[in-house]
C-alpha cells in the first residue's frame, strides 16, 4: 500500500511540474510575441496637439495617432482635428514635425461616429510608421495592445496597455476591446498581436472593459476620400477596396492555441509576502495593502519589515497574522516617496528577500509582463507600460489658501481665501511675508516653490507683519479641494489614490488596483520582485516604485534609526 501511495504521489507532482512547466512555456511564448508586436508599433505612435506655424504656440489639447506610411499618412480620430489646420507631431524617439488635417468624416445623425480623420506629415523625410491590420478578421477574446498618450500622465512617451477584443463590431460599427483608454488618448491606435493597427481610439463607458475603436478597414475604405481636406458629414461616395488579410487564416488559427490565452493564475510559487494593514486615519478605520521583506544588511544582520503607502497609514497600525492582530512600530517615513518603513513585533514566515544593490541594474522594459499579489494571495497580472519617468506635485500640492502680489518686494498677500488655513490663522490681504519655517522671504518669486516643498497635513510656521505687528503661528496645511468631472475616466471602481503624484522615479502598469491595494509587490514572470504599488493614478495606470528607490529608503532608514 505505501509502495502504491508513492508512486501515485510521484506521478501527481510529476503531472503537476509538467503542467507548471507548459503553462510557463506558453506564457514565454505569448511576451514573446507582444514584445515583437511592441518593438514594430511602438516607433510609430505618436502624441499630438494645434499648432499655429505663424505664432510657434500650442492651440489645443494634446492627442494621440499613429503613422502609417513612410511618407508620413496619419490615421486619428475625427473629434480631434479639423481639415485644412496646423499639428505638431511628437514620435517616441525625439522627432518633430508639423502635419495637416485632411479629411474627416463625422456623420449628422450620429454625431461622433464613425468619428474617423486623417492626417499628412507636411515636412520632408522618411517617417517611421506601423502597419495597417485588417478589423474585419478580428476574433472575439483575440490579444490586443494600446500605445498612446493619456492626457492626465502629460508624458512625452507613451505608455502601453494590454487587452482583448470584447466585441469585433458592437451596433454603432465600433471595435470594442478591454484595452483602457482615457483623454489624451483619443485617435490614438489599437494593435493586434502581431503589431498591425487595427483601430482607433474613440471613446469610453463607465466600465473598464467599455473602450470603442474606429476600425481600421473604414480608413482603407475611404482612403481616396479622406486624402482630401474635407469635412464629411455622411460617408463619402467614393470608395476603395478594402483588400484581403494575408493573416486572415493565422489569426483564426492562433486564436484557438493555448499560447495566446495562458492561465496567469497559477504563475507563481511566492507565498506570504502581501499583508493588510490597519489603522486609524483621520477618525476612520483605513486599511491599506503592504508588503514584507526580510533585509539582509552588508554585515549579513537580517531584519524584518513591512513597508506600505505612508499616507494611508494612520495611528496605531496593525497586521492580522494567522487570524491575530499584532501591533506594528513604526521605524521611518518618507514623505517624497510615500513609504513608510513598520516592524513586526512577532516573526513572520516568508517575505521577500532583499540586500543592498538590488534593483540598481533593474531594467525596465515596456511590455514585460508583471504580477501584483494581493493580500489574499490572489494575482493580478499587468503589463509594464512605460520606463521610469517623474509625476511632478500638482493634485498633491498642499492648500495654504494665499496668494502673493506679482513680483512684490517685499512679499505682500494679494488674496486670502476666508475659510482657508491662511484665513483662518487671521492672514489679510496687504500683510506683508516676512518667513516660512525659518526661511526669510524677499521677493514674491520665492514663495511658490517654497510652499510647493511641504505636504498635506505639515504644520509649518509663519511669520507676517500685519497693521505693523510682528506676527507668527504655526500653520497645518490641508488638501485642495478637486475639482469633480463628469467624465466616464473618472468613474471607474475604486477611484483614484488621494496622494498619485509628487514621485522622482516612477513607472506604470495598466493592472486595475484599487486605493486600498496599494503597498502590494510586484514580481515578473520570473519572481524577481519589481517594486511596489504606490498610488492608482488614473484609469489607465497604476504607480509604482522601482526597487531601487525602496531600498535605498530601507537603508537609509537603518543608517539613521
Amino acid at each position: 500500500m505505501k509502495i502504491k501511495l508513492t508512486v501515485f504521489t510521484l506521478t501527481l507532482l510529476l503531472c503537476v511540474n509538467y503542467n507548471v512547466d507548459a503553462q510557463k512555456k506558453q506564457i514565454d511564448k505569448f511576451q514573446a510575441k507582444i514584445n515583437d508586436a511592441v518593438k514594430k508599433a511602438y516607433v510609430a505612435s505618436v502624441r499630438m496637439w494645434g499648432f499655429d506655424v505663424q505664432q510657434n504656440q500650442r492651440t489645443s489639447a494634446q492627442f494621440s495617432g499613429v503613422v502609417v506610411s513612410a511618407d508620413g499618412y496619419i490615421l486619428t480620430a475625427a473629434h480631434t482635428i479639423f481639415p485644412g489646420k496646423n499639428y505638431k507631431v511628437f514620435f517616441p524617439d525625439g522627432k518633430e514635425c508639423i502635419a495637416i488635417a485632411l479629411g474627416r468624416i463625422d456623420n449628422k445623425e450620429t454625431p461622433g461616429i464613425p468619428d474617423v480623420g486623417m492626417m499628412k506629415i507636411v515636412d520632408k523625410g522618411i517617417w517611421p510608421f506601423a502597419e495597417m491590420g485588417y478589423s474585419y478578421s478580428l476574433v472575439k477574446n483575440e490579444p490586443c495592445i494600446s500605445i498612446s498618450y493619456p492626457e492626465s500622465l502629460n508624458q512625452s512617451l507613451p505608455t502601453l496597455r494590454l487587452g482583448r477584443i470584447e466585441e469585433t463590431k458592437n451596433t454603432y460599427g465600433f471595435i470594442r476591446s478591454s484595452c483602457k483608454m482615457e483623454p489624451g488618448d483619443s485617435g490614438g491606435p489599437l494593435f493586434d498581436y502581431m503589431g498591425r493597427v487595427i483601430g482607433l481610439h474613440s471613446a469610453i463607458d463607465l466600465l473598464e472593459d467599455q473602450n470603442f475603436e474606429i476600425p481600421v478597414d473604414l480608413y482603407r475604405k475611404y482612403w481616396t476620400a479622406l486624402n482630401l481636406e474635407n469635412n464629411y458629414s455622411s460617408f463619402p461616395e467614393i470608395k476603395d477596396s478594402i483588400g484581403l488579410d494575408p493573416l486572415q487564416k493565422i489569426i483564426q488559427k492562433d486564436n484557438k492555441m493555448k499560447f495566446l490565452n495562458p492561465d496567469f493564475s497559477k504563475i507563481s510559487s511566492i507565498l506570504n509576502v502581501s499583508y493588510l494593514i490597519e489603522s486609524n486615519l483621520k477618525g476612520s478605520i483605513a486599511n491599506i495593502g503592504a508588503t514584507l521583506f526580510n533585509f539582509q544588511a552588508s554585515n549579513g544582520e537580517v531584519r524584518q519589515f513591512l513597508i506600505s503607502k505612508n499616507t494611508m497609514i494612520g495611528s496605531d497600525p496593525q497586521v492580522t497574522i494567522n487570524g491575530v492582530k499584532k501591533h506594528l512600530n513604526v521605524i521611518a517615513k518618507d514623505q517624497d516617496n510615500d513609504l513608510m518603513l513598520l516592524q513586526t513585533e512577532v516573526k513572520i514566515k516568508g517575505g521577500v528577500n532583499l540586500k543592498p544593490g538590488m534593483g540598481n541594474e533593474q531594467k525596465t522594459e515596456m511590455g514585460r509582463f508583471l504580477y501584483t499579489v494581493k493580500p489574499d494571495g490572489r494575482l493580478i497580472h499587468s503589463i509594464l507600460s512605460s520606463s521610469v519617468f517623474s509625476l511632478p506635485k500638482v493634485n498633491s500640492q498642499a492648500y495654504l489658501g494665499a496668494m502673493v502680489a506679482y513680483n512684490s518686494s517685499p512679499v505682500y498677500f494679494s488674496l486670502i481665501k476666508p475659510e482657508s488655513p491662511a484665513g483662518k490663522a487671521g492672514i489679510k490681504v496687504g500683510d506683508e511675508l516676512v518667513s516660512i519655517n525659518g526661511k526669510n522671504l524677499t521677493k514674491a518669486s520665492e514663495f511658490a516653490p517654497t510652499i510647493l516643498q511641504f505636504w498635506v497635513d505639515d504644520e509649518v510656521n509663519f511669520e507676517w507683519i500685519s497693521d505693523g505687528v510682528k506676527k507668527s503661528k504655526i500653520i497645518p496645511l490641508t488638501e485642495r479641494t478637486q475639482s469633480i468631472f463628469n467624465h466616464p475616466a473618472e468613474k471607474f471602481e475604486g477611484g483614484k489614490s488621494v496622494r498619485r503624484d509628487g514621485f522622482d522615479q516612477v513607472f506604470a502598469q495598466d493592472a486595475a488596483i484599487k486605493p486600498a491595494e496599494c503597498g502590494t509587490p510586484i514580481f515578473d514572470l520570473e519572481g524577481n520582485f519589481c517594486g511596489i504599488n504606490i498610488a492608482r493614478f488614473s484609469r489607465t495606470a497604476t504607480i509604482c516604485i522601482p526597487t531601487k528607490v525602496v531600498i535605498d529608503f530601507v537603508v537609509k532608514s537603518l543608517r539613521t534609526e
